[in-house]
């Protein structure tokens, strides 16, 4: 009979245990939800940060230039390397091609490129240097470019 008692003495401290557990439980649970909110919540600042230094930094600008013809017309592409620009028909205003490659950071670069087409006076410029140069073009014609490092800020 005495063990009887004991066992019921036994049950209530042991469901005590288990409500104490389950709740030390939901209180460290809720704990680690409470940090990642709040971690989570500054991630923004270092998004804005990022952004606005961004903003602050000067880009290199993408190498690119201007096709065009005196008269006539034609059809042309520039080759830079492995590039191979879509074929361009020429006319009196000019369209811009761009290049895979950003200009050079600080020192000047000298290229070959390459037009390649049938076209006369082939008008090439730049948008942003005072390079302008005409050519006739009856299969491939070479020339050099030097692009000079120029930024957007």
């Amino acid at each position: 009979m005495q063990q009887a008692a004991s066992q019921e003495q036994a049950q209530p401290s042991r469901s005590r245990s288990v409500a104490v557990a389950g709740l030390g439980a939901a209180l460290v649970a809720s704990a680690v939800t409470l940090v990642m909110l709040m971690s989570s919540g500054s991630s923004p600042v270092v998004v804005a940060d990022g952004a606005s230094t961004g903003t602050n930094q000067c880009q290199m600008l993408q190498r690119r230039l201007l096709v065009s013809t005196t008269s006539g017309g034609g059809t042309v592409r520039l080759r830079e390397g492995n590039y191979l620009s879509p074929p361009i028909k020429l006319g009196p205003e000019a369209k811009a091609v761009e290049f895979p490659l950003l200009r050079p950071e600080t020192t000047p670069v000298e290229e070959v490129l390459s037009i390649e087409g049938n076209a006369s006076d082939v008008v090439i410029t730049s948008d942003v240097t005072a390079l302008r140069r005409v050519f006739n073009v009856s299969g491939v014609t070479a020339f050099n470019v030097t692009w000079k490092p120029i930024k957007k800020c």
